[in-house]
């Protein structure tokens, strides 16, 4: 028999890849992925509920799904993550009350998920620099050093519809305010691209189900 368990991994694993494919595509997600993960993650509860009959299980639901929907809110409104990468996470709150077998640092999954995301991510500022290292001569400055992390030179004509421009002396980007495409510069401009992090949350979810949390395998 076909565990709630198994069908939450399974169907989490299907909405998250549609929601890849759709961040890949136009790095914007619709309402059907978060809202279905959310929708069946509550109704998977109410069946374990119905089976167990546990008071315990259903306060840790709360407070897990509650911690995720303040999680997602403050992150986003920092502008630290797109709208549609922040419901994610609290689909994934509600999708996974407890946490699945496995080796875990953090006490929610949903957590999991975020930081093994944010781990694997981090292979993109490291390629960045290797493909930077060309522009080592010209920096002045640590702001300059970190530059060569998280942009790269270009030609403003050749600025593509997923890259915006990072000003002289920015280093950071604000996911609610950001322009893409567009620019009035012209000639050789520092360009970021906005990445498609429905596809880093992917990763981190297949890690997380296989092995659990990343920091507990580095530290």
């Amino acid at each position: 028999m076909v565990s709630t368990l198994d069908l939450r991994i399974t169907a989490t694993l299907v909405l998250l890849i549609y929601a890849s494919v759709l961040d890949l595509r136009s790095r914007e997600i619709n309402r059907l992925a978060w809202q279905s993960m959310t929708g069946l993650g509550l109704i998977l509860l109410i069946v374990d509920l119905a089976a167990s009959k546990s008071l315990a299980l259903l306060i840790t639901a709360a407070i897990i799904l509650g911690i995720a929907v303040v999680f997602a809110v403050s992150i986003h409104y920092l502008g630290l993550m797109g709208g549609g990468d922040a419901k994610l996470l609290i689909g994934l709150g509600a999708m996974f009350p407890t946490l699945p077998p496995g080796t875990y640092v953090l006490p929610a999954f949903f957590l999991t998920v975020f930081s093994n995301a944010i781990i694997v991510s981090l292979l993109v500022p490291i390629a960045f620099f290797l493909r930077n290292l060309g522009e080592l001569r010209g920096v002045r400055s640590a702001r300059d050093f970190l530059r060569l992390f998280i942009a790269y030179q270009k030609d403003s004509k050749d600025l593509g519809k997923f890259e915006t421009v990072l000003d002289e002396g920015q280093l950071f980007i604000n996911a609610r305010e950001v322009e893409l495409g567009e620019t009035e510069d012209t000639g050789r401009i520092w360009a970021t691209p906005a990445l498609p992090f429905v596809v880093f949350l992917t990763l981190g979810f297949i890690i997380s189900v296989l092995h659990g949390d990343l920091i507990a395998f580095i530290f």
